[in-house]
């Protein structure tokens, strides 16, 4: 721990935010503009060993917190995602928790509008039986309530277009109507893909009355 007057802040030349901060004539640390005014930490300032150690976390958080915005920036994020993203980069889970939570209150985050959006948007663009729907919010650390939620918004309509959309991706590779071996393979490719029994069976039934047309 470091203590002692300020007596010198310099401002980066590179990162015009950032300055750095000299105690008794030698350099000591640095910290974003932010936290230099909330601290007012400008020459003269004393500092002791707590206040020291009160800035550098405060430094941290405000590090971890920008990272965190970084990071969302790019795509839509779930709080689990965030935490291990911030975990990752070598923050402390204490500071990463604590960012997370200041990005879901201020709306940056919100896994149940993501379980909504990426409901919607897989069985618009990628179709997905509610099984595979299920285990990819999962994977992404959404609660199982909030995934459960989401996926009860899929109705048997749904799963039915998802599935004739992988249906006619698949039969377009074939000549005419699939035969029985083929029309075999493409019921197993939806019962790997999760889609239910009905699904399959309704499907399997439009497969054998396009052989018979």
């Amino acid at each position: 721990m470091k203590s002692g007057t300020i007596t010198a802040v310099h401002r980066d030349n590179k990162q015009k935010q950032r300055y750095h901060i000299d105690l008794n004539e030698e350099y000591a640390f640095s910290v974003h503009e932010d936290i230099l005014v909330k601290y007012n930490l400008f020459k003269g300032t004393e500092v002791d060993e707590a206040f020291f150690h009160e800035v550098l976390v405060a430094e941290e958080k405000h590090r971890a917190y920008l990272g965190a915005l970084r990071y969302l920036g790019f795509r839509p994020r779930t709080k689990s995602q965030l935490n291990s993203y911030l975990v990752e980069k070598g923050f402390l889970p204490s500071i990463a928790e604590e960012v997370c939570e200041r990005c879901q209150e201020q709306g940056y985050i919100d896994d149940e509008a993501f379980a909504r959006q990426w409901v919607d948007e897989r069985l618009r663009l990628k179709p997905r039986s509610p099984y595979m729907l299920r285990m990819e919010l999962q994977q992404r650390g959404v609660e199982r309530g909030i995934v459960e939620e989401a996926v009860r918004a899929v109705s048997r309509e749904d799963e039915l277009i998802a599935a004739r959309a992988l249906i006619e991706k698949k039969a377009k590779r074939l000549e005419g109507a699939p035969n029985p071996d083929e029309e075999r393979k493409l019921l197993s490719m939806l019962m790997r893909k999760g889609f239910s029994h009905g699904v399959i069976q309704q499907i399997r039934g439009e497969l054998r009355q396009r052989a018979e047309e």
